[in-house]
Formats: structure tokens, sequence, C-alpha cells
């Protein structure tokens, strides 16, 4: 992702994966829609410049063995 200025925006894990229960719908990082099963989740913190902010990736164990 790129802001008109040319920074570039980059992003930290803060968590390493653990299992949770999807009681809400996600998208998970490959793009499928899971709901009320359990996946893997982490948690990310994305800056651009001076902003930040924190947001979760979900994914399953393939997610996780291919990275």
């Amino acid at each position: 992702m790129f802001d008109p200025i040319g920074n570039v925006a980059r992003k930290i894990e803060i968590e390493s994966w653990h299992i949770w229960f999807a009681w809400k719908p996600v998208t998970t990082i490959n793009g499928e829609r899971v709901w009320l099963k359990k996946i893997y989740r982490r948690q990310i913190v994305s800056y651009v410049d001076m902003d930040d902010w924190m947001h979760y990736e979900y994914g399953n164990i393939f997610d996780i063995i291919k990275q």
C-alpha cells in the first residue's frame, strides 16, 4: 500500500499464531470466509510514517505452514 507522499505501509507481528474460535465472520489471509470454526489468529501492527493501527490476521493451518 502506498500513500501519495511515497511512504510504504509496513506491518509488525505482535503475537504468534494461536487458536481462536471465530464467533463472528472473519476473512483469512487467503480470502476465505470463516464463521463458527476454530482457526488461527495473530495480532499485527501496521504503520505508515507516524500513523499506526492494530488489527488481526486469521488463517488456517496451511497458512501458518506456508509462512
